[in-house]
Parts: structure tokens; sequence; C-alpha cells
């Protein structure tokens, strides 16, 4: 092949080469395209990714926060629960409860051992309670009909020795008193007020229908229908007449109640408490103020201390109030001295829910010292020595900082009553709550318990199992009657004899 040939043959091969390099050109950059988009793509892809994987960290962190404020919640729920069913399980025993709440649970309301004795009389006792000393008592008491039937009694056994049965009983005699009064020279008549009727029930009558009322706590209704029953249908009185005679018992008894008040306002001591009731469906307070002589009982709206102050004595008294845990009686009297049973009571609430053993060794400690009281106090001993102050002082110390710290170890989700353990235990430690509590181991005067209040003030509870206070007018006249009921049973007066005198228009003063 000629050296033209060769050329043009390569010239030939050449262009082949370089249309083939023209078109890989065109493929690479197409490819180069491509890759230019597959990453502009990546780039979008990743910035969303990026934004997208953000997002999700900070749900995840927010899922996080939910679940850790969830879980505190229901550790918080758990606790409420064991709180709430604690407080649920709560009865007179061991909280500040009322005895009317523990509905048809048998509450333990004394600390004394079962008796292993046998039910029944003991040996060698007659089967009646009766005795000798009772009917001395009976023919004692005043206006004893004493009457003898002789049964077959003849002139062959009239010399022989008799066995006697004495029978106590009470006659119920219907009467009727005719008053005549004559005229004077002038031709006036000196007709009492008590008498301005031409024909009215007598006192003795009201004062049964009273004290069914204020005392054995009898319903209206109950009342009418007794009299009526006793009298065979012979006396019906209305219930608006009943509640007239309390009205004006309740005006005559006011030189009674004057009285009362000025003593217990020169008491050494004084127990005070209160207890809710309801007057006509509202809520109302029994305010009470009474010792082991004088009682004295008021009802307010309120029952904060400027309550206290304005219805009954203590804005004049100077003495020591025995109170519950309440802070209401705080800057009023000169010592305040608080309730051992309310004590005893909060301490129960706690170990009753929760194993602190601290808390049954306080429980143990205020019982001991309630008992080396008692015994000092028969033994005619006045107080303790500064000897066995300082002891019992160092026990109670001691005992509380174990059980703080029995309480620091628990939890709010594991211990039903961690709130009212917490408070209990600041009551303790206050250096002037603490001086109150223990206040009964210095004065042997003052009694260690709030039971005389407690005890005055369950009337009107047990009042309105039967009916309710219609009026805050009647819930006062009942508080004045009631007053004067719990004075006289205190210092031994007859409490007939002594409300027939006031509606007779001569109160008893005591």
């Amino acid at each position: 092949m000629t050296t033209k040939g060769i050329e043009s043959e390569i010239s030939k091969q050449l262009f082949k080469a370089l249309e083939k390099i023209e078109k890989l050109e065109a493929k690479l950059d197409k490819a180069y395209d491509v890759i230019d988009q597959l990453k502009s793509d990546f780039v979008k892809k990743e910035k969303a990714y990026q934004k997208e994987i953000s997002s999700l960290k900070a749900e995840n962190k927010e899922l996080k926060n939910t679940i850790s404020k969830l879980e505190q919640e229901n550790k918080d729920l758990k606790g409420e629960i064991l709180r709430l069913r604690a407080s649920n399980k709560k009865d007179s025993s061991n909280s500040s409860k009322p005895s009317s709440t523990n509905g048809y649970k048998k509450v333990i309301t004394n600390s004394r051992k079962k008796s292993i004795n046998f039910p029944g009389k003991p040996k060698g006792n007659s089967s009646t309670n009766l005795s000798k000393e009772k009917l001395e008592q009976f023919i004692n008491s005043g206006n004893v009909e004493y009457q003898i039937i002789e049964i077959n009694k003849n002139l062959k056994n009239e010399n022989k020795e008799y066995r006697a049965i004495k029978v106590l009983d009470i006659k119920i005699v219907k009467q009727v008193i005719e008053y005549r009064y004559y005229p004077n020279e002038d031709g006036t008549f000196n007709i009492p007020e008590n008498h301005n009727r031409a024909i009215q029930y007598g006192s003795n009558l009201k004062t049964i229908c009273v004290c069914m009322n204020n005392d054995i706590y009898n319903s209206t209704d109950g009342i009418v229908r007794f009299i009526s029953n006793i009298t065979n249908g012979g006396v019906t009185i209305s219930k608006s007449t009943l509640l007239s005679w309390n009205k004006k018992l309740s005006h005559n008894l006011k030189p009674v109640i004057s009285n009362i008040e000025s003593n217990l306002t020169e008491s050494y001591y004084l127990n005070c408490d209160d207890s809710s009731i309801k007057v006509n469906g509202t809520s109302y307070n029994d305010l009470c103020v009474c010792n082991d002589k004088y009682s004295r009982l008021w009802i307010s709206k309120k029952k904060d201390r400027e309550s206290w102050k304005k219805h009954t004595i203590l804005s004049d008294y100077k003495g020591i109030i025995v109170k519950d845990g309440t802070d209401v009686f705080n800057g009023l009297g000169i010592l305040l001295s608080q309730c051992c049973s309310h004590i005893l009571r909060y301490i129960k609430g706690v170990y009753d829910f929760v194993a602190h053993k601290d808390a049954k060794r306080m429980e143990k400690f205020f019982k001991k010292c309630i008992h080396l009281r008692k015994q000092k106090i028969k033994k005619g001993i006045k107080e303790f020595t500064e000897e066995e102050l300082r002891k019992l002082y160092d026990e109670y110390d001691s005992i509380f900082d174990y059980w703080k710290r029995e309480w620091m170890k628990s939890s709010k989700d594991k211990n039903p009553v961690y709130e009212e353990e917490r408070k209990l235990l600041a009551r303790f430690e206050d250096e002037d709550e603490k001086e109150q509590i223990l206040y009964f181991l210095h004065d042997f005067n003052v009694p260690a318990t709030n039971s005389q209040a407690e005890v005055d003030q369950r009337g009107a509870k047990i009042k309105q199992k039967i009916g309710k206070f219609r009026s805050v007018e009647s819930a006062k006249e009942y508080a004045i009657i009631k007053s004067c009921i719990l004075t006289y049973k205190k210092n031994g007066v007859n409490v007939m004899d002594a409300i027939k005198s006031a509606f007779d228009g001569i109160p008893v003063k005591i």
C-alpha cells in the first residue's frame, strides 16, 4: 500500500476515533449532569434528613420530659391513693374525726385488756343489779311515796316473820290544780304572771317535755306521742307549744347563764372545743367552754379566733386553756395546754398506716406519763420533781429524734401519711408547741385531756340524729338550756326540780 493510501487509512481511523471521543464526551457530559443532579438531590435530601433528625431529636427530648413528668405524676398519684386509702380508713380512734363518722365500723376507744372471766353475773351475786344502797338512794332522792301491801296476812301468821319484797317504781298521776284568787279590798287581784291564763299547762308537764327535748333527745313528734300515751289522750300538746316552752325556759334561765359565765371567767382552767352542727341545713358551730363544775355552750357561724372572742368569755379570761391541736386559741388565756387524747389519736393515725416503730414508742411514752401522773395524784403528790421532769423531757427528745430520722427515710409514694406525719413531727419539734403538749406534766390541777368539752358537746350531735335545729334561735335556746342542765348535773342538783323552779320564775343559781 502506498504512502498516500496509508495516510488515508490513518485519517479514516482517526476520524472514527474522534467521533467515538465526541460520543464518549457527550456521554460523559450527560454522566456529569446526572452526577450533578444526584449531588443536588443528595444535598436536598441530606438537609431534609438533618431537619427531620433535629425534629425527631427535639420530639424525643420532649417525650423524655413528658415520660419523666408522667412517671413523677404516677408516683404522686400512687402516693395520693395511699393517702386517700389511709384517710378513708381513719376513724375517731386515730384522727380528729368525730365518732359519728365511724358508721358501722367497730372502733375500740380504750386500752383495757379483754377479761378472761365468763360473761354473766359473778358467783354468789343475785341476778338483779339493785341493792340496799340503791334503795336508800331512791328513798333519799325525795318525794317518794312509800306504800305497804300485806299479802296473805291473817290472825295466825300476823306475828310471824315475813319476807319483804321492795319494788321501786314510778307512778304517773294526772293532776288538775285549781288556784282560787280572791280580790283585794280595792277589788284588784294579785295574780302572778305565770298564771296569766284561765286554763294552762303546769310546770311539771313543761319540765318533762323540755328535759326530753334537750337532755334525753326525743323528737318533738315523739314527745307529743309520749305525753298523749301516758295521759291516755288527756293531754295533746302541739309542736309549736313545745318550742314556745323552750323559748320561755331559755329566757328564765338567763340569770343562771350569767352566773355560769362569771364562774367560768374566774376558773383556773377551761376546757375549750368546737363541734359542727346543722341549722336548717346550714353549717354552724357549737362552741363549748367548761370545767368540772360549769358548762357553757354558744352557737356561732364561724369558729375562728374572732368568733371565740366575740361569742364566748375567752376575751376576758386570764387562766389556762385546755385545747386540741388548733391554733385558734393562740393569744387567749395566759397558758395553753394540749389534750393528750388528741395527741395519742394523731400518733395512732401514723403507725396504723406505716410501720414506724418510734411512733409507737412515743405513744407508750405518753401513756406512761399519764399513768405516772395519775399515780402521784392518787398519792396526794402535786407535781413531778425537777429530776423526774428532766428525765421525761430527755426521753421525749430521744424518741423524737429517732422518729424524725425514721420519717426522713420514707417517701410520699410509700408512706400514705407522709404529710400528716411531717406536720405532727413539726409540732413536736416546735418549742412553744412542745411546752403545750407536755404542760400536763407540770400542772396536776389541769386535766390532761379535753374530754370534758367533748362529752358536753355530744348532746348536740345526738340531737341532730333525731331531728334538726330549724332556726338559729332554737339552736341558741338549746345551748342555754343544755348549759344549765350540764351545770346542774355536775353540781349534784336535781335537774327536774331546777327546771321546774325556772318555769315558776325562781331559777336555781350555782
